[in-house]
């Protein structure tokens, strides 16, 4: 128990307060098993150095809140209780999908605020660009294996010129987004049995793109993955997977000596790096200098992206850029799985080419500004919510007080009509479950709605807690 309340001073309130939330929180994490008697108040009070009363009144906190039974002449013991708000028994993944399903105003609200897309919310954000298509554009047969030429020289051009990546027109492929693009990608490269290393809490398309495998874990901070980590597990050969340019979904940027490491790690083990870009190009620094990619730096890692992030998730447009022993492998499996229309494909090219510095340089702006909006409204009526500051992407990282978010989730969609991304959807390893990624991408009026929603849920969350419902 002192190690569970390791940390307890640093709460809020007076000092009863203070533990009896640290144990609450241990409760909930699972730290202690209902039936298990609590540490008798005298030895635990000297362990924390406070008074026995202090650590008396902790105690009676917890239970007037149902969550503990005081026994006379044996001690205090935790009280068994159900999850706070019964969820469907399904998995993270599909509840999500069902909640934004759902999404009729059947919650009792006008409309129903999503955050758990990290994708912008419509298209006013759109540079000016000649969106019609005439008969010329759609000549032959519109069926290219690699996708439209006109969209690959825009592709190249993009790459090599905004995102520092020396592209040419014939190393890239078309997609349907990212996550069709990653699919592709571990379809060619995973399918031998080769393990997939990835940083955790990591993005919901590479959960989904496994295809019902486990990949294997290692941490994240906010310096990106832990190259160290990934050395000592690269073995046999691994594909590691990183979004170098703004890890999802806690915004953090890989540091200049963990790309160092991860490229060392490559070359001397013979391991394949796969590297997101899909949010690059949107650093949220005053400087907005993009990283260098680390494909630029190894032509055998193989990258990929979508312009979702950028411009519109609804164009579906994605895309790989492959080393030249990849890219028959790639495009044998596109055969079968092609690209996007040939109109989604001319707009996304008419948008690269209208979409200068002037526009980037204003959507970062405007993204920085609800990145902070978001971050000052949550520390403000959500206190006990601590959110990390994403230096990059879309969304930020918040680690609710709670073992498993996906209760309150399922109240915060059902009853308040906000939509939010719980912790399990973007976890391979266990630890992050009491997590939600929230997007920032959404107008300003719509975050102040929407932190509005979250904190009527987790009141109503915590008064469920409080009497085991």
């Amino acid at each position: 128990m002192r190690i569970a309340l390791d940390g307890w001073r640093r709460r809020t309130g007076p000092h009863y307060r203070r533990i009896a939330e640290g144990i609450a929180d241990a409760m909930e994490r699972r730290l202690v098993d209902a039936g298990e008697r609590l540490p008798a108040e005298r030895p635990l009070a000297d362990a924390l150095g406070v008074s026995r009363g202090t650590l008396v009144r902790a105690y009676s906190e917890l239970a007037d809140a149902g969550l503990v039974e005081r026994r006379q002449g044996a001690g205090t013991f935790v009280r068994p209780r159900p999850t706070s708000t019964p969820a469907p028994l399904e998995d993270a993944a599909s509840a999500l999908l069902r909640r934004r399903l759902a999404q009729d105003g059947s919650s009792g609200h006008e409309e129903v605020i999503d955050l758990s897309l990290s994708v912008p919310a419509g298209v006013d954000h759109l540079p000016p660009f000649d969106g019609g298509i005439l008969p010329y554009d759609l000549r032959g047969h519109g069926l290219h294996p690699a996708g439209l030429p006109a969209l690959r020289a825009a592709l190249a051009t993009h790459l090599t010129e905004r995102l520092h990546l020396p592209t040419t027109a014939d190393q890239l492929i078309v997609t349907s987004g990212a996550r069709h693009a990653l699919s592709l990608v571990l379809a060619a490269t995973a399918a031998s049995g080769r393990s997939v290393i990835t940083g955790c809490p990591t993005g919901p398309g590479l959960v989904s793109a496994m295809r019902g495998e486990r990949p294997i874990a290692v941490p994240v901070d906010p310096f990106g993955i832990d190259a160290q980590a990934v050395r000592r597990l690269a073995v046999r050969t691994p594909v590691i997977y990183v979004d170098s340019a703004a890890h999802d979904p806690t915004g953090a940027v890989l540091s200049a000596s963990r790309r160092d490491s991860l490229l060392a790690t490559v070359r001397r083990g013979g391991a394949l790096l796969v590297e997101d870009l899909t949010q690059a190009g949107l650093d949220l620094g005053e400087e907005g200098q993009p990283v260098i990619p680390l494909a630029a730096r190894d032509e055998s890692v193989i990258a990929f992206g979508s312009l979702s992030k950028m411009f519109w998730a609804g164009l579906r447009v994605g895309w790989i850029r492959a080393p030249e022993r990849s890219r028959d492998v790639l495009l044998l499996r596109c055969a079968s799985d092609p690209a996007p229309g040939v109109p989604s494909q001319l707009i996304a090219a008419r948008l690269l080419g209208a979409a200068g510095t002037t526009w980037q340089d204003g959507l970062r702006h405007s993204l920085r500004d609800r990145r902070d909006l978001l971050l000052a409204l949550l520390e403000r009526q959500l206190p006990a919510w601590p959110a990390e500051m994403p230096r990059a992407g879309l969304s930020t990282w918040v680690s609710l007080p709670v073992g498993d978010s996906e209760s309150f989730a399922h109240l915060a969609a059902a009853r308040y009509g906000v939509i939010v991304a719980p912790g399990a959807t973007a976890c391979v390893d266990g630890r992050h479950h009491h997590g939600i990624r929230l997007s920032f991408a959404e107008a300003p009026p719509t975050l102040e709605a929407a932190v509005d929603r979250l904190t009527a849920a987790w009141e109503e969350h915590s008064r469920r807690l409080a009497v085991g419902r």
